[in-house]
């Protein structure tokens, strides 16, 4: 968790965008495919290894941050 936050804010600082993956992580038969091929492309074959966490990196569009209530909309 921790170590992929400090990734995601160091794309961020470079200009790089990145989202996670996790259905070709899934081990139901639909995903066997793609589940296969990360295990080999990272030679982490399954069962002895297991990838935790999957994303993919590119430069898209600048994104504002998402607007926040202030705190007085959460106090009664």
């Amino acid at each position: 968790g921790r170590s992929y936050v400090r990734v995601q804010l160091a794309a961020t600082a470079h200009g790089i965008s990145m989202q996670p993956l996790q259905q070709a992580l899934q081990e139901y038969p639909e995903q066997r495919v793609p589940y296969t091929e990360i295990h080999n492309l990272l030679n982490a074959p399954s069962p002895k290894y297991t990838v935790q966490m999957w994303a993919r990196l590119g430069y898209g569009p600048q994104i504002e941050p998402a607007p926040r209530r202030g705190i007085e909309a959460h106090i009664t």
